[in-house]
C-alpha cells in the first residue's frame, strides 16, 4: 500500500510549531550547541598551544645561548651540537619524548646566532573542524659577543641533604648532583672562545676541604709537629664539653681533665678549614698575612670528620667539575659561613691562594670599559639556611644562639664559646662583604623552614636582591639551577 501525505496538514502543523516559543528555543539552542562547543574547545586547544610555546621558547633560548658559546662556524655543526641540549631542556619542561617531534635549526650570520624550532600540537577539539594540529614556533637571536664569567657553586653537603626529596623520591643530594652537573654543561662552553667561562665547585658541610696538604698549609699557615695544648700543632689537646661527674662529695676520676675537671681531648689537624678570626674575619685579605681557621678532628671519630668532597677552584674543565659534583655525599653539621667564605675566596684576586688558570680576575675587571676584559663574578649558594656549627681554635665550639651541643657531655666539642660568635651573625657579615666586593650572589633555598626568621633573614640578606632568590621547593633543584643559568647568560639574548 502506498503511503500518501496530506499537504495541508503538514503546512498547518509546521505553522503551529513555529508559533510555539518553546519550540523555537529548542531549535535555536540545538543549532547553537555545536559552534559553542567548538569555540570552547578552541579555547582549550589554544591554551595548550600557548603553554607549549612558552616551553618551546625557553628551550630555544637556552639552546641558542649554548650554540653561541661554541666555536663551530657551520650551521650544520652548530645545529648538531646544540640540538641535544634543546632536546634535554624541552623534554624536561614538556612531556618526555616531545622534542623528537620538533624541528630545530641554527644559523650563524656575523656575530649573531639564530635558533628556530617548531612543533605540531595535537588539537583535542579543533580537529572536529578539520584542524587536527596547531604548529607552534619559536625563534631566539643571540649575540656571540659576551662577557667573561667566573662562577662559584657553593653546595650544601650536610646531613640534611640525605633526606628524601618529596617531589622526586630521590635523596636531596642526588637531585643536587644532577642539577649542578647540568648547570655546568649549560654554562660551560665545550671550547673556550674569545670570552672565557670558569666555574668553581665548593662543597661544604661542617668545613671546606682544600684537598691537598700544600694548599691547606698555604691557607691556614704552617703546622708545628707534635702535640700541644696550644693550637697550631699537628695534634691539639683541648678542654672538652664533657666534665667529670661529682658524686658523694668528690669528683669521680673518669678522664684526664683540666683544673676545672673538664675532660681533655686530643685531635689531629686535617686538610679541611674553618672560619677565619681576627680583624680580617670577614674580608678576603691575603691568607699570607691572615690565615684561615684550622680544623681538628678526633682520630677515628664519626663526629664531623673532614670527609666533605674537596673543592675545585676556578676551572674550565667541565669533566673535573662534574666529577667533583658527582662524588659529593651528605653528612655532618653545617658551617655555612665557611662555605660562603670559600665561595668568595674562589672569586677573589686578593686572597692569594689560587694561581695560574685558577687565579680569579682583578676586581677592576668588573667595571672596566674594555668589553673584551670585562668580567662578571657570580656566587650561587645552595642552602637550607640551617647553620649550626662554629669553631674555637679549630674545634667545634659549645652552644651558639640556636644550637646546643652535647648537653655538657660531649668530649669532642670544646668547652668554649665560638671565637666569632653566632653563626648567623658571621654569615650576615660575610654576605655583606661579598656583595660589597662586586660579586653577584644568588641563593637557592631548599627545605627552608620559613617559620624561622633567622633562616629567612640569612637568605634575604645574602642574595643580591629578591630576584636572586630561587625557591627550589616551589619548583625543583633542577629548575632552580636552570633558571640561574639562563639569567647568567641572558645578557646575550638580542631578541
Amino acid at each position: 500500500m502506498r503511503a500518501t501525505m496530506n499537504k495541508s496538514k503538514i503546512v498547518s502543523g509546521f505553522k503551529r510549531l513555529m508559533s510555539n516559543e518553546r519550540g523555537n528555543m529548542a531549535i535555536v539552542v540545538g543549532m547553537a550547541t555545536v559552534p559553542m562547543m567548538l569555540i570552547m574547545g578552541a579555547a582549550v586547544d589554544f591554551e595548550n598551544a600557548s603553554n607549549t610555546h612558552t616551553e618551546l621558547q625557553s628551550s630555544v633560548d637556552s639552546a641558542a645561548l649554548y650554540a653561541a658559546s661554541l666555536t663551530d662556524t657551520t650551521n650544520d655543526a652548530l645545529t648538531t651540537k646544540s640540538k641535544p641540549y634543546f632536546n634535554a631542556n624541552f623534554n624536561s619542561s614538556a612531556a618526555p619524548g616531545t622534542a623528537s617531534a620538533a624541528t630545530y635549526a641554527v644559523t650563524s650570520v656575523g656575530d649573531s646566532i639564530t635558533a628556530t624550532a617548531s612543533i605540531p600540537v595535537n588539537n583535542a577539539f579543533m580537529k572536529l573542524a578539520g584542524l587536527p594540529t596547531t604548529t607552534v614556533s619559536a625563534t631566539s637571536v643571540v649575540k656571540k659577543a659576551g662577557i667573561n664569567l667566573e662562577v662559584s657553586l657553593v653546595l650544601d653537603n650536610t646531613g640534611s641533604m640525605g633526606s628524601t626529596n618529596a617531589k622526586t623520591g630521590n635523596t636531596a643530594i642526588y637531585d643536587l648532583k644532577i642539577a649542578a652537573a647540568k648547570f655546568v654543561d649549560q654554562v660551560m662552553p665545550a671550547t673556550q672562545g674569545q670570552f672565557y667561562t670558569k666555574i668553581a665547585a665548593i662543597p661544604y658541610n661542617s668545613s671546606v676541604n682544600l684537598g691537598t696538604s700544600a694548599l691547606a698549609v698555604q691557607a691556614r699557615g704552617s703546622v708545628l709537629s707534635g702535640t700541644s695544648t696550644t693550637p697550631g700543632y699537628q695534634n691539639y689537646t683541648f678542654s672538652s664539653n664533657k666534665r667529670e661527674s661529682y658524686s658523694n662529695g668528690s669528683w669521680q676520676n673518669n678522664c684526664t681533665h683540666d683544673s676545672n675537671h673538664y675532660c681533655l681531648t686530643t685531635a689531629a689537624i686535617t686538610n679541611c678549614v674553618t672560619e677565619r678570626t681576627g680583624t680580617a674575619a670577614y674580608t678576603d685579605a691575603s691568607v699570607g698575612t691572615y690565615p684561615v681557621g684550622r680544623k681538628y678532628v678526633v682520630t677515628n671519630s664519626s663526629f664531623n670528620p673532614c670527609t666533605v668532597t674537596p673543592m675545585v677552584p676556578l676551572s674550565t674543565d667541565a669533566a673535573t667539575l662534574k666529577s667533583t659534583i658527582g662524588a659529593m655525599s651528605s653528612g655532618n653539621w653545617t658551617a655555612g659561613q665557611t662555605g660562603l667564605a670559600w665561595g668568595w675566596y674562589a672569586l677573589s684576586p686578593s686572597i692569594g691562594v689560587f694561581t695560574g688558570a685558577a687565579a680569579p680576575a682583578g676586581y677592576d675587571k668588573l667595571t672596566t670599559t674594555d668589553l673584551t676584559q670585562k668580567v662578571r663574578k657570580v656566587m650561587i649558594l645552595m642552602t637550607d639556611a640551617e647553620y649550626n656549627t662554629a669553631y674555637v681554635n679549630g674545634v667545634v665550639s659549645k652552644d651558639t644562639n640556636y644550637t646546643s651541643y652535647g648537653s655538657g657531655n660531649d668530649d669532642e666539642v670544646a668547652f668554649a664559646s665560638p671565637t666569632n660568635g653566632d653563626v648567623y651573625n658571621q654569615a650576615a657579615s660575610m654576605c655583606s662583604s661579598i656583595k660589597a666586593s662586586g660579586v653577584e650572589v644568588y641563593v637557592i633555598t631548599f627545605q627552608l623552614d620559613k617559620s624561622l626568621s633567622w633562616r629567612v633573614g640569612l637568605v634575604n640578606n645574602c642574595a643580591t636582591d629578591s630576584s636572586h632568590i630561587i625557591d627550589a621547593d616551589s619548583t625543583s633543584l633542577d629548575a632552580a639551577f636552570g633558571k640561574i643559568a639562563n639569567q647568567i647568560l641572558a645578557m646575550r639574548i638580542a631578541q
